[in-house]
C-alpha cells in the first residue's frame, strides 16, 4: 500500500478515499431518508412539542385556548382543512404528506392543544392564525382534526 508523504493527501492511504466518498454520500441519503419517512413516530413527536406549547396558550387570554370541549363545526373545518392543511397532512388529515398524519389526534392531543398548536404551530408547519385564519377558524379545523 502506497501512502503520499507530501501534500494535502500526506498519510491517507488512497485506498480508502473511494470509501470515503461512498460512506459519506450512504449517510446523507440515509439521512435525507429519514428526514422524508411518514412514520407513526414523526406524528408522535409532534405531539410532545405541542404539548409544551399547548400548556402556554390560557396565558394568552383566548377564550377557546381554555376550553378543553370542541366548540367550531367539523363541517366547516373540513372545508377550511380542505383549503389550508391537505396539501401537507392529505386530502382528509388521515393520509400524512409533507406533514404527519392526522388520525387518532384526538389520543395526542385534546382539543385546548390543538387550538394551542394551531395558532402557534412549531416549524415546519406554517403560521395560519391570525391571518388567514381567524378565531372561529381555528375552532372550527380544530373540531376537524380532534374528529379524525
Amino acid at each position: 500500500m502506497w501512502v503520499p508523504t507530501h501534500g494535502p493527501e500526506k498519510g491517507v492511504p488512497l485506498q480508502y478515499k473511494p470509501l470515503a466518498f461512498l460512506a459519506a454520500g450512504a449517510l446523507a441519503v440515509a439521512l435525507i431518508a429519514a428526514g422524508c419517512s411518514k412514520s407513526q413516530d414523526q406524528s408522535s413527536s409532534t405531539s410532545t412539542t405541542s404539548t409544551a406549547t399547548a400548556s402556554a396558550a390560557p396565558t394568552t387570554g383566548t377564550q377557546s385556548g381554555s376550553s378543553s370541549t370542541a366548540t367550531g363545526s367539523a363541517s366547516a373545518g373540513k372545508s377550511l382543512f380542505s383549503a389550508n392543511c391537505s396539501s401537507c397532512h392529505g386530502a382528509t388529515g388521515t393520509e400524512g404528506g409533507i406533514g404527519p398524519s392526522l388520525k387518532n389526534e384526538k389520543s395526542r392531543k385534546n382539543y385546548a392543544q390543538a387550538v394551542a398548536w394551531i395558532k402557534d404551530p412549531q416549524p415546519p408547519m406554517p403560521k395560519l392564525y391570525p391571518s388567514p385564519l381567524n378565531e372561529k377558524d381555528v375552532d372550527d379545523l380544530a373540531t376537524y382534526v380532534e374528529g379524525l
